[in-house]
């Protein structure tokens, strides 16, 4: 097992690199369904370097789809978690590994932590959401130096272009309202796809849907 289950917390360990197979993101994708209904999610990994480079090295051109297509599919059932979900990382989180956290509500990182996304320098694009996922978290000057010239960024260097909410661990989260938490996620998620006019009415069928009080 890569993923390991402790009550609301999910530890990556692959005993390795922590490489995002097919089979990982599988898994993965399994355990955060059995997780749905967690008061609060944590994620924990260490070093991750990302995509498994040496199984694409053998994938044809329907294998990569369909690779893209389960990152994508994984990294969304994230997003989607009624709950707060936080990602933890304690070391380097390169390429498909930056992704998933960025699919996550907030980002805690050690000290010792290094962010960058290698893709161009490779020749490759990832496929998992990450060239999109970037504009909830930083602007459009940061992502073009994380995509296009793809620079290792330190903790600090991360925190301060917003793609993390602070070095150090989080600290002791108490579960909020299950149904205000939903109701605010979903009006999140959807802030820059909808008109101001779309966001209200967004959030009175969300407020009837979760039974909130006006």
């Amino acid at each position: 097992m890569r993923f390991r289950v402790d009550g609301d917390t999910i530890t990556f360990d692959d005993g390795g690199m922590n490489l995002l197979s097919s089979d990982a993101l599988r898994e993965l994708r399994d355990v955060i369904e059995g997780q749905a209904r967690a008061p609060i999610l944590h994620f924990r990994m260490t070093r991750a370097a990302g995509a498994d480079m040496s199984e694409m090295a053998q994938f044809s051109a329907r294998d990569a789809e369909e690779f893209a297509r389960l990152g994508q599919e994984t990294f969304a059932a994230i997003e989607r978690l009624p709950m707060l979900t936080i990602a933890h990382i304690d070391g380097d989180c390169f390429g498909g590994a930056l992704d998933l956290i960025l699919a996550f509500d907030l980002r805690f990182a050690s000290e010792r932590s290094r962010f960058s996304h290698p893709g161009a320098r490779l020749g490759i694009v990832t496929g998992f959401g990450g060239t999109s996922r970037w504009r909830r978290v930083i602007d459009a000057a940061g992502a073009r130096r994380l995509f296009l010239a793809n620079p290792i960024l330190s903790a600090q260097e991360a925190l301060d272009a917003g793609l993390i909410d602070a070095i150090g661990e989080a600290e002791t989260w108490q579960p909020g309202d299950p149904a205000t938490i939903a109701f605010l996620k979903e009006l999140i998620l959807h802030r820059h796809s909808l008109t101001q006019s779309q966001l209200t009415l967004l959030a009175e069928r969300l407020g009837a849907l979760y039974n909130l009080s006006k």
